[in-house]
């Protein structure tokens, strides 16, 4: 359907004044106008249905005449406006909540205030007016971005912070509720129990912390915040100052938005040693039944289960040492931390044929040691003077804790498939291995002499053998251990090595060998 769209000209030519400049005598002219000024209506069909509109004595003359033509009356197109104001809050205590109102480009000004819902419905009911009405009467004017600090309330209460918003035309946007329960009063309120998982998986159970005679101090933080972030330095320092969670206060941090992800990449970016509960292992669920007004907040809990203090503020070492001094809580170092494996003076040793070759074992373990040691049939060890062979048991031995032995590999085979092995330490820890690579012997890496060649070298996605009568062709890892094994039908194979890792490897065939790298 066409819209029909109507030209009402008023022209207006004084006597003695040019008109030609922008061609309005030209048009005058065309259009057969009798005298000026005068007003002429032209319809969307190109036809001039009102020549001559003469005299106007008021606008109901040109109200009149478009209406004898079927024209209605419309309503001009105003501009439209979507003022709003974002409330943050920023803190709440137990006779405080601070606020910061953000208005956007439409708001030109905005009345805010707080009050609990019963105290509005009585002031709205005792003025007569609206809640916007009210609020614009009665509430705090504001025009820019500002933080408000409402003093005065009662603890554990909770009340509503109101704003209306008012555009350029003087008209009331969307009023804007935010709702806000202060804390509970008394620094000797008792703190409700919890359990959370943390990212290793391990239960946290307050109780069981408090029970056995530690405090427990909880940061409540928010992931990707950088005021969760800014006091981590100093909460790392006081972690350590007072025993690493081993003497009077036991750390823990608890964050309601971070799931493990988060939560794991946060642990890796500042190093925290003790517990993180993230969203995932409930964080969310204790940091409301607390209950956490704002984050990031450090609290402070007794062993007798009362809040000795709900936010550590500013979150500084100072007043973090203030705080546990005022609880009587004393300063200790950290026990040493041990690595619950033994290790090695080298990772690879080279084991010479005939030739006895020396390796120190540690035991930093937080005990003593009880191995058994399993070693390839080409290698002995010895021990104390006294050889052990792969033919007979290993002879169970101790390292204690903090000390260390050395340890003899011998060999004297010269008819093995593999040319490296993987000498495992098993006890009571975790195993621990070495690589024990032998060399000197007729079937050791050659490969000047090798009767056969791999390429293309480094290999991405697969390399080729070419040689004659390849026969058995083994791969090995830098480890020694046999990878993959194939017959080969001829004097060419091609060797798949999309599921390699990088690095690299030694082919055998027969008892020549060469190296080769993947690399993708």
């Amino acid at each position: 359907m066409k819209r029909l769209v109507t030209l009402l000209l008023a022209l207006t030519i004084g006597f003695g004044l040019k008109a030609s400049t922008g061609g309005g005598g030209t048009i005058t002219s065309q259009y057969g106008i009798p005298a000026w000024p005068t007003i002429i209506l032209i319809m969307p069909n190109h036809q001039i249905i009102i020549q001559d509109l003469w005299p106007i004595s008021d606008a109901q003359t040109i109200i009149s005449a478009l209406e004898q033509h079927g024209l209605q009356q419309h309503e001009c197109n105003a501009a439209t406006y979507d003022p709003q104001v974002t409330i943050y809050v920023d803190q709440i205590l137990e006779t405080e909540v601070t606020v910061t109102f953000t208005p956007n480009e439409d708001c030109v000004s905005y009345n805010y205030m707080l009050a609990t819902e019963s105290e509005i419905q009585q002031w709205m009911s005792q003025t007569g007016l609206a809640l916007p009405d009210y609020l614009h009467t009665y509430g705090f004017p504001a025009e820019e971005t500002l933080s408000h600090t409402f003093t005065d309330l009662e603890p554990n209460t909770e009340y509503m912070i109101y704003a209306v918003p008012i555009d350029p035309d003087s008209n009331f946007g969307e009023v804007v509720q935010v709702s806000v329960t202060t804390t509970p009063g008394g620094g000797d309120d008792i703190i409700p129990d919890f359990t959370g998982t943390d990212i290793e998986g391990n239960e946290i159970h307050l109780y069981d912390i408090l029970d056995a005679g530690q405090a427990v101090f909880i940061n409540f933080f928010l992931c990707g915040d950088e005021y969760s972030e800014a006091p981590m330095a100093d909460i790392l320092e006081a972690y350590h100052l007072y025993g690493c969670n081993a003497h009077d206060v036991f750390f823990m941090e608890i964050s309601p938005n971070g799931h493990d992800d988060a939560c794991q990449a946060w642990v890796d970016r500042f190093g925290v040693e003790y517990p993180t509960i993230s969203r995932d292992g409930g964080g969310n669920d204790i940091a409301q039944a607390i209950p956490v007004g704002f984050y990031p907040t450090l609290m402070l809990i007794r062993s007798d289960h009362t809040i000795a203090m709900r936010d550590i503020y500013p979150p500084t070492l100072e007043y973090i040492i203030d705080a546990f001094e005022g609880e009587g809580y004393e300063q200790y170092e950290c026990p040493v931390v041990y690595d619950e494996t033994l290790t090695f003076s080298t990772d690879t040793i080279e084991v010479s044929w005939r030739e006895l070759t020396w390796i120190t074992v540690y035991n930093n373990t937080a005990q003593d040691a009880v191995v058994d040691t399993i070693v390839s049939y080409i290698l002995s060890y010895t021990l104390d003077g006294t050889t052990f062979f792969r033919t007979l048991r290993p002879r169970e031995f101790t390292i204690p804790q903090g000390e260390s032995i050395e340890l003899g590999l011998y060999c004297d085979a010269i008819t093995k498939d593999e040319f490296w092995d993987v000498v495992t330490l098993t006890g009571n820890f975790p195993d621990a291995s070495f690589v024990a690579r032998v060399v000197n012997l007729p079937w050791s890496v050659e490969e000047n002499t090798a009767s056969f060649s791999a390429f293309p070298n480094p290999a991405n996605d697969f390399v080729t053998l070419k040689g004659e009568n390849l026969g058995t062709v083994r791969v090995y890892n830098a480890l020694g251990q046999k990878v993959d094994e194939f017959e080969a039908n001829g004097s060419e194979l091609n060797i798949n090595t999309t599921g390699y890792e990088n690095g690299i490897y030694v082919v055998k065939v027969g008892k020549k060998m060469i190296k080769f790298m993947v690399k993708h």
